[in-house]
C-alpha cells in the first residue's frame, strides 16, 4: 500500500503541472486506479495561464487511453462541460476533450457539445466551442453556431459579433467561399441574416474607429502618457537613439520634481541607464514612498546594470523579502559562478504559484544570458514545482544548451503537456 500510495501521489504532482511522468507512472502501473487524478486535472486547468498556454486536452486524451476507468472520466468530463460557469480555460479543455471523445464516434461527446454552445455561456466567452464544432462538422458545423447567434442576438439585440470565427473557418477551409455562402443561407434563414447583419455592422463601427492619427505622439507625450502600459508598447516600439537616452538619463540627474523624475525612471525600466549607476541605486536603496514609484522603478531599472555594490544589495534584500524575483532579476546582469546554489535555495523556500512563476521568468533570463552547467539545480528544482508549460519548455532547452539534462528527465518529454516540449525529446544514441 505505501508503493501504491507514492505512485499516486507522483501522478497527481505530474498531472497537475503537466509533465510526462504521469503518463511513464500509468503506464508502468496498469492495475492502479488514477481516475479520479485524471478527473481532477480534466475538470480544472491547472495550466498557470491557461490563455496563453494551449489546452492540456491532447495530454489528458493520453491518460484516459491509458485508463481502465474510461467510462468514468468521459461521464465526468461531459457533465464539468455542461456545467461549467466560471473558468474559460477549463471549458475550453473539456471542450477540446469532448471533441476527441466525439472523434472517436461517440455521439453522445458530439450532442454535449452542441448542447452546451451559448447556453449559459461564461461572461465574455460566448466564442467557446465553436472552434470544436467547426473542427468535428466543418461547414455544417458553422451553420449551426451562425443560427445559435443569431437566435441570442435575437434575445439581445444589443449584442455584436466579430467575424473572428469566420475568418478563422475561412483559413481551414480555402476552398469554401464562407461569405458568399452564408449571404446564401442568409436568404432564407432569418437567424443567420441577423447575425451576418451584426457582424457587418460590428465592422463598420470599426473602421471608423481605425482612421490613421495624422501625427506620431512625440517623446515628451509619450513620457507623460497616464497609462504605464502604452508608455512601454509606445516606448519599445519608437526605441530610444543613445544620444536621447543620455539626454533623458542627463535630465532625470538634474530634475527636482518627482512626478517628472518618475516618469523619466521609467524609461530605464525598459532600457540601461546610460550614467554612473550609484543615483539609481540609492533610489532602490530608499524605503518606498506611497506618493511615488521612485523606489520601485529603480530597482526594477538597476536589472540592466552591472557593478558589485549591485550585486551586494541584490543579496542582501534576497535574505529577507517575500518578492525574491524581483531581486534575483538583478543577477541577470550581475551572475557569479556559484549562484546556482543560492537560486535552489530560493525554489525550495516558496510554494505559492506565482512566487514560482515569477522565479521561472527571472531564472530562465538569467540562465539565457549566462550559460553554465550549474544552471541544473536550480532550473530542475523549478521543473518539480511549476505548473507553467511555457516556462518548463525554457527550462528544458536551457538544460538541453547547458549539456546537463538528466536521462529521467529526456524521458518524460515524449508525453509532456506542452507540445513545444515534447519535441525536445533526445533519442537515445
Amino acid at each position: 500500500m505505501t508503493i501504491i500510495r507514492t505512485l499516486k501521489k507522483s501522478f497527481i504532482h505530474s498531472v497537475r503541472r503537466g509533465t510526462g511522468r504521469a503518463d511513464l507512472i500509468a503506464e508502468a502501473n496498469p492495475e492502479i486506479d488514477f481516475s479520479a487524478d485524471i478527473i481532477d486535472a480534466a475538470l480544472k486547468n491547472y495550466a498557470y495561464d491557461g490563455q496563453a498556454e494551449p489546452s492540456r486536452a491532447h495530454y489528458l486524451y493520453q491518460l484516459y487511453r491509458l485508463s481502465s476507468q474510461q467510462k468514468r472520466i468521459r461521464r465526468a468530463v461531459l457533465n464539468a462541460l455542461a456545467q461549467e460557469r466560471e473558468d474559460t480555460w477549463t471549458l475550453t479543455q473539456l471542450y477540446e476533450l469532448a471533441l476527441r471523445f466525439a472523434q472517436d464516434g461517440d455521439q453522445g461527446a458530439r450532442r454535449a457539445m452542441y448542447r452546451r454552445f451559448l447556453r449559459n455561456p461564461i461572461h465574455g466567452s460566448d466564442w467557446v466551442g465553436a472552434d470544436e464544432i467547426m473542427e468535428l462538422d466543418g461547414w455544417e458545423g458553422l451553420k449551426y453556431i451562425a443560427r445559435t447567434f443569431g437566435q441570442a442576438l435575437a434575445k439581445n439585440p444589443a449584442g455584436w459579433q466579430d467575424d473572428d470565427l469566420i475568418r478563422s473557418f475561412q483559413q481551414q477551409h480555402p476552398a469554401i467561399n464562407v461569405w458568399q455562402e452564408l449571404h446564401q443561407l442568409a436568404e432564407q434563414d432569418e437567424d443567420v441574416r441577423r447575425y451576418v447583419q451584426n457582424i457587418e455592422a460590428t465592422l463598420a463601427h470599426h473602421a471608423t474607429l481605425q482612421r490613421p492619427r495624422t501625427q506620431l505622439a512625440t517623446l515628451e507625450e509619450i513620457l507623460c502618457a497616464p497609462r504605464a502600459g502604452y508608455r512601454r508598447f509606445a516606448l519599445q516600439k519608437r526605441g530610444l537613439e543613445p544620444n536621447e537616452l543620455r539626454q533623458l538619463a542627463e535630465r532625470f540627474v538634474r530634475e527636482k520634481n518627482n512626478a517628472v523624475r518618475e516618469n523619466l525612471l521609467y524609461v530605464f525600466t525598459l532600457f540601461p541607464f546610460p550614467l554612473s549607476y550609484e543615483p539609481i541605486l540609492a533610489l532602490a536603496q530608499q524605503k518606498p514612498s506611497s506618493k511615488n514609484r521612485l523606489t520601485e522603478f529603480a530597482t526594477y531599472a538597476l536589472r540592466h546594470l552591472k557593478g558589485p555594490a549591485i550585486r551586494e544589495f541584490a543579496l542582501q534584500r534576497l535574505l529577507g523579502t517575500t518578492r525574491p524575483s524581483v531581486y534575483t532579476d538583478l543577477l541577470i546582469s550581475n551572475y557569479q559562478e556559484g549562484d546556482a546554489a543560492l537560486l535552489t535555495t530560493l525554489v525550495s523556500r516558496f510554494h505559492q504559484e506565482h512566487t514560482i512563476e515569477a522565479l521561472a521568468c527571472s531564472y530562465t533570463e538569467i540562465y539565457q544570458a549566462n550559460k553554465t552547467p550549474e544552471c541544473a539545480a536550480p532550473l530542475l528544482a523549478l521543473y518539480h514545482k511549476m505548473t507553467c508549460g511555457l516556462h518548463r519548455h525554457t527550462v528544458v532547452q536551457l538544460l538541453l544548451e547547458s549539456q546537463v539534462l538528466p536521462a529521467w528527465l529526456n524521458e518524460e518529454l515524449p508525453y509532456d503537456s506542452y507540445a513545444g516540449t515534447r519535441l525536445l525529446h533526445q533519442p537515445p544514441l
